[in-house]
């Protein structure tokens, strides 16, 4: 087979481009999208595209493929692409293969002395309970009536990587859509960030580096600012004295956490985890869902949580429901002084009032264990597919 080829974009949203075999022009070819080395995607080379049919006398054209990523590659990590013929050894030749990660600008990276702390979790783990500890400290300012405490952090990292994305003109804006009446409440990935537009540089990598580095550091500083001004304003509101830290909570989402922490380089997070046959209890009660469809979503959270966990950053503190409600004196102490905080004396009463307003058990000791009684054995046996998170955190198998 004597293969020829090229990639024309690539970015963490689409990979594009042609190729042909040179001793059959007649037939399609069918090449590996591959990322980091690893296989992601088997893709037809079979689109028409004009000039290709000028290659050769029997050329067809039908030699171009564009994929797209179900779920964008991260721009917190560097990424590697390429493309292969399926069943051999040639890659196709690009300009580009790695799109760097995005990178902070150190000069405006710390700007304040105020931070967030990140309460990581999934649902019906007690994340209220711990919100309501950190509220109480008089150094920690949160926003919103619990259980829903505002999320403004997380709100503007979806922003930033929005914001910083390469164009998408299929399913999002397109330059001749940008007032259209149906964009009034869109505004969507910046169309003119997409490889054509590079052309208004004499260098085109001149779009790149913009993209992969002043403009992410733009925003990270412009939506950080924005963040510590709107909690300075509720830290104002609640008298606040001395706000040193603003808390929010977050689902174990990638782009979420890392925008939080590329925004704030000094976050400090909370990884709250519970026995996950509780958690299921718990989800099925306040929901009213099949068990089925809880444990798919306790599974995909699961396994995020053991991600994070795993990487033993010093900025996180893992945090066991079952500990906060058993020995809540001490857990508390530890958690503040985790924050570099002065401890207070922890609100055993307002714990329980807490509980008979939003917990789905009678007391929180009464939350601990409950999944022996409310599971039947066919259900038990079918948590036996939480074991390797079970067994991560030390819980009782």
């Amino acid at each position: 087979m004597d293969y020829v080829g090229y990639v024309d974009e690539v970015t963490r949203f689409c990979v594009a481009g042609w190729v042909a075999d040179q001793d059959d022009w007649k037939r399609s070819i069918t090449v590996d999208i591959l990322v980091g080395g690893h296989g992601r995607a088997v893709v037809k080379a079979d689109t028409f595209r004009a000039k290709l049919d000028e290659l050769h006398p029997d050329a067809t054209g039908r030699y171009a493929f564009e994929f797209h990523f179900l779920n964008p590659l991260s721009m917190y990590e560097q990424q590697d692409v390429s493309v292969r013929v399926s069943g051999s050894s040639f890659y196709l030749t690009q300009d580009q293969r790695i799109i760097e990660a995005i990178k902070p600008d150190p000069a405006t990276s710390i700007l304040r002395p105020s931070a967030p702390v990140l309460l990581t979790t999934m649902g019906r783990t007690g994340s209220t309970a711990v919100m309501a500890s950190l509220a109480q400290h008089p150094n920690v300012v949160v926003a919103g009536t619990r259980p829903f405490e505002i999320e403004l952090g997380c709100y503007y990292a979806y922003a930033l990587r929005t914001l910083a994305a390469n164009a998408d003109h299929e399913k999002s804006l397109a330059t001749d859509r940008i007032t259209a009446g149906e964009n009034r409440y869109h505004i969507g990935f910046n169309p003119y960030f997409r490889k054509g537009h590079a052309e208004v540089f004499k260098d085109p990598m001149v779009l790149d580096h913009f993209m992969t580095n002043r403009l992410p550091a733009r925003l990270a500083h412009a939506f950080r600012e924005i963040i510590l001004d709107y909690y300075e304003e509720v830290a104002r509101d609640q008298e606040m004295e001395s706000p040193m830290f603003f808390a929010e909570k977050t689902l174990p989402e990638r782009d979420a956490r890392l925008g939080v922490r590329y925004m704030f380089p000094k976050t400090k997070e909370i990884v709250l985890v519970r026995d996950l046959r509780d958690v299921v209890c718990s989800a099925r009660s306040s929901s009213g869902s099949a068990f089925d469809l809880v444990m798919d979503a306790t599974k995909t959270a699961a396994i995020q949580l053991q991600i994070i966990d795993s990487v033993k950053d010093r900025s996180i503190m893992l945090l066991k429901y079952e500990d906060f409600v058993l020995d809540n004196a001490r857990i508390t102490a530890e958690l503040f002084r985790f924050l570099g905080l002065a401890p207070i004396a922890s609100d055993q009463h307002g714990m329980t009032a807490l509980f008979a307003t939003h917990a789905t058990s009678t007391t929180p000791a009464a939350s601990i264990g409950r999944w022996k009684k409310d599971l039947t054995a066919e259900q038990r046996h079918k948590c036996e597919a939480l074991n390797p998170f079970l067994e991560h955190f030390g819980y009782e198998i």
